[in-house]
């Protein structure tokens, strides 16, 4: 996941670098609209893996093999049709968010791009799950690094070699899911899993597919929820800033995915160690893993907040290079870093019920953040700050969403009573 935090970031160097403000604006624009593509790969992803590893610790033999066909299948399925409908309303997706002019015609060209490439977007992040969820973390981090070495190769080819400009970037996202899709495929297709798989069980499996969208939902809403939320932004920036503040705001979020996705590895790292667990009935070893990955993305998001924090007209430059920041600029680029070392309380809790098949608590803390308190805070806080009030807008929501998930955790945990592993 750290390799993914990293490949979003180069995406966003190159295009800035080689292809300019404007083109940077473009993806910004275009990268929210991801996010529900990303949406349904968690579903299809978490929900499956969830299935897959408390199967596993109970020693259920009959889902352990029909998981991987019916995953495969609602792959199919999920990007067929969100293919076609984003390709088809690509200008009014990206006009919405405020795309206007060169802008709007090179955000609809890279969404383009890479909605053709949906399906392997889709099973190549579901599948690699899959392989997470078994506890196989090593197989599943060489092929997203494998697959990641070759999108940077690729955005220098197609981008600088070639000339292709944004279009470029897209393709070269597009050939690494390709390739991370094909990795998976072996992985399944050699039997190099340590449980049974069918390889002819596809289809809609009703039995299965309950618990793989009841537990999966939730992980959807978190993209969703992301998309909700970056949308409102632009939006707002389309009303109070510039076309400055499209480059900027792209340039900042993709410097906090390089910080925060990592911490989402740990919580995808911690899933097999906590459905396993769960389903064995080990609840001490729960309570621990959750102590551990927690801590553990804890320290890790430190390491770059710190540098973020102490220069941030550094990092913000590898992608704005002609850029000339205000001291306003780097104000707003703190203030939207400032409560970034709390994720991992965030996301570890979130996980931990999805892991142990609550899906109605992982769910309410996404909502709670995103519709509840994020959205009001974004409309609300311009009219007293302008537009600096949308980069202030985490600051407060974050507090509050941290001490809700920290109280229901520990509620979970009081529940179980607890004894030392």
């Amino acid at each position: 996941m750290s390799v993914n935090g990293i490949n979003a970031f180069v995406d966003g160097l190159f295009v800035g670098q080689l292809v300019g403000e404007s083109a940077l604006a473009a993806i910004s624009l275009a990268f929210p609209l991801t996010m529900i593509l990303n949406g349904f790969t968690a579903m299809i992803g978490v929900g499956a893996s969830s299935l897959l590893s408390r199967s596993i610790g109970a020693g259920d033999v009959h889902t352990q093999q029909k998981i991987f066909g019916m995953t495969t299948t609602l792959c199919l399925l999920v990007s067929v049709v969100l293919s076609g409908l984003g390709i088809y309303f690509a200008p009014e997706l990206i006009g919405f968010l405020g795309g206007k002019g060169e802008i709007l015609e090179m955000g609809v060209s890279y969404y383009r791009i890479v909605m053709l490439g949906a399906f392997f977007r889709v099973f190549g992040v579901a599948a690699n799950m899959l392989i997470r969820a078994e506890g196989k973390i090593k197989a599943a981090m060489t092929y997203s690094v494998m697959a990641t070495l070759l999108n940077m190769a690729l955005n220098y080819v197609f981008m600088y070699v070639l000339g292709m400009g944004i279009e470029g970037a897209a393709w070269a996202t597009v050939a690494a899911m390709v390739v991370l899709s094909l990795l998976d495929l072996w992985y399944f297709l050699g039997r190099h899993t340590d449980y049974a798989v069918d390889l002819k069980a596809f289809g809609l499996n009703m039995k299965l597919l309950r618990p793989i969208l009841t537990v999966g939902g939730s992980a959807m809403m978190l993209q969703i929820m992301f998309f909700v939320q970056q949308a409102v932004v632009f939006k707002s920036l389309d009303h109070y800033g510039t076309e400055w503040d499209f480059a900027f705001m792209g340039a900042c979020y993709r410097v906090i995915l390089l910080i925060v996705i990592p911490c989402f590895g740990f919580a995808q790292a911690m899933q097999p160690v906590v459905g396993i667990n769960y389903g064995a009935g080990k609840l001490g070893r729960v309570r621990e893993a959750y102590r551990t990955f927690t801590l553990s993305g804890t320290g890790l998001i430190l390491l770059f907040w710190v540098f973020c924090m102490a220069w941030p007209e550094v990092i913000l430059s590898w992608m704005l290079p002609e850029a000339q920041f205000t001291a306003n600029d780097l104000l707003n680029f703190r203030m939207m870093m400032l409560t970034i070392p709390s994720f991992p309380l965030f996301f570890m809790g979130t996980t931990l019920f999805q892991s142990i098949g609550n899906a109605r608590w992982a769910t309410t803390l996404l909502l709670a953040r995103e519709l509840v308190l994020f959205v009001p805070a974004v409309l609300l806080m311009p009219l007293v700050w302008g537009v600096n009030g949308i980069y202030y807008a985490g600051i407060p929501v974050n507090v509050i969403v941290i001490g809700i998930t920290v109280s229901m955790t520990m509620r979970q945990f009081g529940k179980w009573q607890l004894k030392p592993a």
